[in-house]
C-alpha cells in the first residue's frame, strides 16, 4: 500500500504531539523555574535579582512559542530565547512545520541543528526520529528502513521505540520487501498484544496481506 506525504506528515505530527503530552513542557518549566533551575542560577551567581530577570525571560518565551504561527516565529524565538528551555522546543516545532509544509529540505536541515546544539537534550530522540522521517518522506525507502532500525536499537526502552518498529514495516513495504515488512508487523504484535499498538499492527498487517 502506498503512503502519500499526507499520511507520512499524520505518522510525524503524532510523533511531535506525544512529544508535547509526554514532556507537558509548560507545566515541566514552571516546576522547574521554582526549584531546580532558578535555584541553580542563584547559588551560581549569588543574585535575585538575576533570578527574577530569567523567570521573566522564560514565561516570556513561552508565551512566545503558544503564539508562534510561522517558521519565521519559531526561528525568532529560537535565538532571541536560546538561553531558555523553550528554544530547543520552538526548534523542534519549526522543524515540525517546515516537514508538514513539505519543506522536506529545511525540517532535516532544523533537526540536524537540533542534534548539533543539543547533544544532551532529553529530546534528541525525537530530532533523530524526525531526520528518519524526511528520509522516507524523500522517496529513499531503503534509506529510511535502515534510519529507523538504527533509531529502534538504539532505544529499545523510549516510548518512540514503537513507532519506529512500525515505521520499519510501512517503510519496507514501500521498498517492496513484503515479506520483511510482514515478518517486522508480526513479531510486534506478539510483542505488543493487549498495548494501544495492537490495533494500528493489526491494521498495517491487514493493509499489507490484501
Amino acid at each position: 500500500m502506498e503512503h502519500s506525504h499526507d499520511d507520512l506528515q499524520k505518522e510525524h505530527e503524532l510523533e511531535q504531539h506525544e512529544v508535547i503530552e509526554v514532556l507537558g513542557f509548560l507545566k515541566r518549566y514552571s516546576k522547574l523555574i521554582g526549584t531546580g533551575l532558578v535555584a541553580a542560577i542563584v547559588v551560581a551567581l549569588g543574585s535575585m535579582g538575576y533570578r527574577n530577570y530569567q523567570t521573566a525571560r522564560i514565561a516570556e518565551a513561552e508565551q512566545a512559542l503558544l503564539t508562534a504561527q510561522t517558521p519565521q516565529h519559531l526561528e525568532e524565538i529560537v535565538a532571541q530565547y536560546r538561553s531558555t528551555p523553550v528554544a530547543p522546543v520552538a526548534l523542534l516545532n519549526l522543524a515540525k512545520m517546515q516537514f508538514n509544509g513539505g519543506e522536506t529540505a529545511l525540517a532535516r536541515a532544523q533537526y540536524e541543528r537540533f542534534l548539533k546544539e543539543y547533544k544532551k537534550h532529553e529530546m534528541l530522540p525525537v530530532a533523530e526520529l524526525g531526520l528518519a522521517y524526511c528520509t522516507e518522506a524523500d522517496g529513499d525507502f531503503n534509506g529510511a528502513t535502515e534510519a529507523f532500525s538504527t533509531f529502534a536499537e538504539a532505544h529499545e526502552n523510549h516510548w518512540l521505540h514503537p513507532m519506529a518498529v512500525m515505521s520499519i514495516a510501512r517503510c519496507m513495504e514501500q521498498a517492496g520487501r513484503l515479506d520483511e515488512a510482514r515478518i517486522v508487523l508480526e513479531d510486534f504484535l506478539a510483542e505488543n498484544a493487549s498495548t494501544q499498538w495492537a490495533g494500528p499492527a493489526e491494521n498495517a498487517l491487514q493493509q499489507l496481506n490484501q
